[in-house]
């Protein structure tokens, strides 16, 4: 899948198709190493790297 940016925040990945529900499951994974929050607030935008989120999706669609 191509992304139209680099970093992408939830909202902006929801408008792609993705479920709320699925973004945040996939950023709050033990290990991950795609999504990040803004600054330390635990109620900071939470922002993607999509080519890192790709890779990792692609290798979980083929398990």
């Amino acid at each position: 899948m191509q992304y139209p940016k680099p970093i992408m925040t939830i909202q902006e990945l929801k408008e792609l198709g993705f479920t709320d529900g699925y973004l945040r499951q996939m950023a709050h994974r033990r290990g991950q190493k795609y999504a990040t929050r803004q600054s330390q607030s635990k109620k900071s935008t939470i922002l993607f790297d999509t080519e890192k989120f790709e890779k990792e999706r692609q290798k979980m669609l083929t398990r």
